[in-house]
């Protein structure tokens, strides 16, 4: 079997998109990153400037702008990493098998929207 002549090429480029889109993944990450950073920053430091001013600060303003400039595990994917897991080639060729909990839940859920779509109808009748 011969192989043609432009496979390495095609190779060598499919290659280098890769990493040029994950460099550039991280680099918009890394931006992200400092701006919420120099907002937590930022955040503290009024803090701080109000609480060396002597004025009186409420414990209610102290705690939302604490709670302002905390990071959050879920705050760049919406998922926390954690409990997401890892995702191997095997699950993403074969599929994910699911937990007899979350086969309940959907069944739940498919449940659910079959009555709702039932009531439609009856109603359109």
């Amino acid at each position: 079997m011969s192989v043609p002549r432009y496979l390495p090429h095609l190779i060598y480029s499919t290659a280098l998109t890769s990493v040029s889109i994950h460099l550039l993944w991280h680099r918009k990450q890394q931006e992200e990153d400092n701006a919420r950073i120099s907002a937590q920053v930022s955040i503290l430091e009024s803090l701080v400037s109000q609480l060396q001013s002597g004025r009186p600060v409420k414990d209610e303003e102290i705690d939302r702008l604490r709670k302002l400039a905390q990071v959050h595990d879920d705050e760049r994917t919406g998922v926390n990493p954690a409990a997401a897991g890892s995702i191997g080639w095997k699950d993403v060729i074969w599929g994910r098998k699911s937990s007899p909990s979350q086969k309940s839940s959907d069944d739940e859920w498919e449940r659910k929207d079959l009555e709702k779509i039932r009531q439609e109808i009856e109603a359109e009748i």
